[in-house]
């Protein structure tokens, strides 16, 4: 019976009972070190075994939570033969990580990560948990999570915070601090201490004889702590508890009751024979306590199968089938910890020499583990097993390997070679912090001038991540002048990556021209490279149009390079034609790369793209499509830890909620749950605030907001010279047209800059704003210079990718009209931007355009579109996500192919159909085909 936790078992049955019914879902249950995490884990044991449901079990080992994926192996075990069942990459993604297939991935071309994507990973897990949870309910659970392997960690909690509708629910057990372990998705159930009042119950329970003075002892030494109640009670003779023998408690009264509970284990431990402390001590290093393995290593240093039985007399390891069992994590902690570090060295040799020869990887950690000082021999097998964990996705596993690696390697050359490839691994599995001091301690011994780029735009790419995009900048100017002389090329790309830091320094301008002035005196060829490096520093600085068509240049040579390079580059490199607005062509290759990512299951690369794509379909008018994709990028990025994405397409979202006029979504737009510490990107939402005062008629409040874009030390990126346009518009209908001449003639340079149609649209529009201004009050003839104007915009909207401009244009002109008296001239262009506002759900637009169209006389019969939506059609009343689904749908792909497309599982996709066809109208997917879903 368990005492005192009455709540907390509750929510545990809510838990399991949501997830019968097909609502899956996730716990943490955190708490000290016997708290009775273990025990709350037993208890959802017992209910999932009388409802006949599958129980998969695992749990973290400090001795091997720098193995891959070990800690996924053990929970995953009794069910890795329905792997063959999952999607082609997936179950390939599994197999490697599973070390079900040996050597390096036979897939990985270069174009992407491959089965290395660290995500794609969980994905696997995900859809292998449908698959088991269609034939029965399945509940998982993690013991000791805290020393789960990072890889492990991921890749479960990946795929429990995504289990939609799937009959699945996951409990962690785990101790403060395992940071990985929270967040949205993952509800967090804290094990306190027990009351006194429950404590005492406990007792009763385990030593019923206990005298009442004793009792008040012992619950004071434990502190609410179950297990700390149980042991000490245990620990105590029968004159003890009977209160006729002393209880000293000075030793142990200043320790916590977790250290008093390894206290008391360290001294049943120590009461056994010689060679059951050496067979435990293998059982402990050892993490999945395979009893013919440790026996095997065991029998190295004098140990049988029956020494096992003491320590089984003792309460210490209990029943397991062909396995050694601790009773309690703590027990196995006491046990390693205890033994002392020459005992566990030989542990670790006696189980390198026990294992399988091709079992590299744990054979290298275990010779690791028992060697001290400088050993090249052991070095190399870490190495060699580092990219063996390569091959199975094991980013922080091969960090690990490697920096172990290198403090066994006696030279430095080749110490620094090994330690820079720890810090490549670490960065990759998110462990920034340490990659950073790993890279750092590379630097000043690298002297390849490849192998020192490498580490260089590491070592900045960290730095920037962190907010010290100026820190980055330095790293980089430095490292090109170290190599350039020796290899321009590299030279040339570290030049480019410096100036791409200087761009997001808090003063660009001058960042830019620092970087410009120190890299003019260096060779570095004067390529592509280069000029896109100045076309950076043009548009910084004042020069839109030199800096445009050297940036044009650039981005035509990273088109060409094409597929020279890997998926996660190219994602990196391609960004930079948003600045030339050519929106459509940069969506086609967006798309492109999405595919892509898809393709090949690479999930952590896919945030960026679809950020790209969200804010190409936001300024192609697409705004359904773009916050189905914002959302979904949301969720992926939020799931994959890339909070710089959550920021930034937070910041999307608030602009499409501008639009929509929908303040409360743009004030605090989704993505929220991510934590206050991923506020929406401030850029973005500050140009979504003004979209919205500016849709909503606050004219005063719009100039302002606006001119904080455009002026601010952020004025050269995309969305602060699209505000531009705004800022005029706001200043013009604030009666302030001599506020509007200063962004008006930027916007026109930076127009003139990037020659596209619709910039020059919409600076013929800025143009007639302010000689509509000029021109007073009163009628209007058809050739006057803001009609002329508006006309030749109108010419130049034709066919140039940007509906919500010329909308925009549309209604600005049918405004003009209306005031100068040509009221039927004025209804034809109102109603043209009518339906265009109400086909993107541009809802304060399309309101002002109807009440422009009554005063000039027309009726407004269409109904305003859905926030948040695709706009009035089919596609409307569908949420972001089930319009995915039924598109992909519509294509005739399965659920099961949908599920791999999009990382969900294929019963969550059948959800979201299920759903979607009221909506629609239809009874099944075979007519969804004929549906207009645009």
């Amino acid at each position: 019976m368990l005492r005192g936790r009455a709540a907390e078992l509750a929510e545990m049955e809510r838990l399991l009972a949501a997830a019968w019914g097909g609502c899956g879902g996730a716990l943490v249950v955190r708490g000290e070190a016997g708290a009775g995490k273990t025990v709350l884990l037993e208890a959802a044991v017992a209910a999932a075994a009388a409802g006949g449901v599958r129980v998969l079990r695992g749990a973290g080992v400090e001795s091997e939570a720098e193995l891959p994926y070990a800690g996924l192996q053990v929970v995953l075990r009794e069910v890795l033969d329905r792997v063959g069942r999952l999607p082609q990459r997936q179950a390939r993604a599994l197999r490697a990580a599973a070390g079900l297939v040996g050597g390096p991935a036979d897939d990985d071309d270069g174009d992407g990560d491959g089965p290395g994507d660290r995500f794609l990973v969980g994905v696997a897990v995900l859809t292998l948990l449908g698959e088991l949870a269609a034939v029965r309910p399945v509940v998982v659970l993690v013991d000791d999570a805290h020393w789960l392997d990072h890889e492990s960690a991921e890749a479960l909690v990946f795929a429990a915070r995504r289990l939609g509708v799937e009959r699945v629910a996951v409990v962690f057990a785990a101790r403060e601090g395992a940071g990985v372990f929270g967040g949205p998705g993952l509800p967090v159930l804290q094990l306190g201490g027990l009351s006194d009042e429950a404590g005492t119950a406990l007792l009763a329970d385990h030593a019923p004889g206990l005298h009442p003075s004793v009792r008040h002892r012992v619950l004071a030494q434990a502190q609410g702590n179950p297990l700390a109640l149980v042991e000490l009670a245990a620990a105590l003779t029968p004159g003890q508890l009977a209160g006729t023998e002393p209880v000293s408690d000075q030793e142990i009264a200043v320790l916590p009751a977790s250290w008093r509970v390894l206290r008391i284990f360290d001294e049943r431990i120590a009461a056994l024979p010689a060679a059951t402390r050496t067979l435990l001590t293998v059982a402990a290093a050892e993490h999945t306590g395979e009893l013919a393995l440790v026996v095997r290593a065991a029998a190295r240093l004098g140990a049988t199968t029956a020494d096992l039985g003491p320590a089984e007399e003792a309460g210490l390891i209990g029943p397991g089938a062909g396995r050694v069992v601790f009773r309690h994590p703590l027990v196995r902690a006491a046990v390693y910890q205890g033994a002392g570090l020459s005992r566990r060295m030989a542990a670790h040799r006696a189980l390198a020499e026990a294992l399988a020869d091709d079992d590299t990887g744990r054979r290298a950690w275990h010779l690791a583990a028992a060697t001290a000082g400088y050993d090249e021999e052991v070095a190399a097998a870490l190495e060699k097993s580092a990219e063996l964990f390569r091959s199975r996705g094991g980013r922080a596993a091969v960090a690990a390997a490697y920096e172990r690696a290198a403090r066994l390697t006696e030279h430095q050359e080749p110490r620094a070679l090994r330690l820079a490839a720890a810090a490549q691994a670490a960065a990759e599995a998110g462990q920034s912090e340490h990659a950073a001091a790993l890279a750092d301690e590379a630097a000043p011994h690298l002297d390849r001038p490849r192998e020192a780029s490498r580490l260089a735009s590491l070592r900045a790419g960290l730095a920037h991540s962190s907010g010290r995009p100026d820190a980055a900048r330095l790293v980089l100017v430095e490292a090109a002048g170290a190599v350039a002389h020796r290899d321009p090329a590299e030279g040339a790309l570290l030049g480019f990556e410096a100036m791409a830091a200087a761009w997001d320094t808090p003063e660009p301008a001058v960042a830019t021209a620092d970087t410009m002035a120190r890299l003019s005196g260096l060779d570095l060829g004067g390529g592509p490279l280069v000029r896109g490096a100045a076309g950076l520093h043009g548009l910084t600085t004042g020069d839109p149009e030199g800096g445009s068509a050297a940036l044009r240049e650039f981005a035509a040579y990273v088109a060409a390079a094409g597929r020279e390079r890997r998926l996660p580059d190219r994602a990196v490199l391609q960004g930079w034609d948003m600045l030339l607005g050519d929106y459509l062509a940069v969506h086609e290759q967006a798309a492109a790369l999405d595919r892509e990512c898809r393709e090949q299951g690479a999930v952590g690369v896919l945030p960026r793209v679809l950020l790209r794509l969200a804010r190409c379909r936001l300024f192609l008018g697409r705004h359904g499509d773009a916050y189905a994709t914002a959302v979904e990028g949301l969720e992926i990025a939020r799931d994959t830890g890339h909070d710089h994405y959550v920021a930034q397409l937070r910041g999307v979202l608030s602009v499409l909620a501008a639009l929509d006029g929908d303040e409360r979504a743009c004030l605090d737009p989704p993505g929220g749950e991510s934590g206050p510490g991923v506020p929406p990107n401030p850029l973005w939402h500050g140009y979504a605030r003004g979209l919205l005062d500016l849709g909503q008629g606050r004219y005063e409040s719009a100039l302002h907001r606006f001119a904080a874009v455009t002026t601010g030390p952020r004025r050269h990126v995309a969305i602060a010279l699209h505000a531009l346009a705004d800022e005029v518009e706001a200043a013009v209908r604030l009666g302030r047209p001599e506020d509007a001449r200063e962004p008006a003639d930027r916007f026109a340079r930076w127009a003139a800059g990037i020659g596209m149609p619709w910039t020059r649209a919409v600076d013929l529009r800025c143009r007639a704003l302010l000689a509509a201004a000029g021109e007073g009050g009163g009628p209007v003839g058809a050739e006057s210079p803001a009609g002329v104007l508006y006309e030749r915009a109108l010419a130049e909207h034709a066919g140039d990718g940007r509906p919500f401009e010329r909308a925009r244009t549309l209604l600005l002109y049918g405004e003009w009209l209306r005031r100068g008296r040509r009221r039927g001239a004025a209804r034809n262009v109102l109603a043209e931007a009518l339906e265009s506002f109400q086909r993107m759900s541009a809802t304060p637009w399309a309101d002002r355009t109807r009440g422009e169209l009554r005063a000039a006389g027309a009726g407004t019969e269409s109904a305003p579109a859905r926030p948040g939506r695709a706009g009035p059609g089919l596609a409307g009343r569908l949420t972001a996500q089930e319009l995915q689904v039924v598109r992909l749908a519509a294509t005739g792909m399965s659920n099961r192919d949908i599920g791999a497309r999009l990382f969900i599982s294929p019963r969550t996709v059948g959800y979201h159909l299920s759903n979607a066809y009221p909506k629609l109208g239809v009874a099944s997917r075979a007519t969804l085909a004929g549906l207009d879903l645009a």
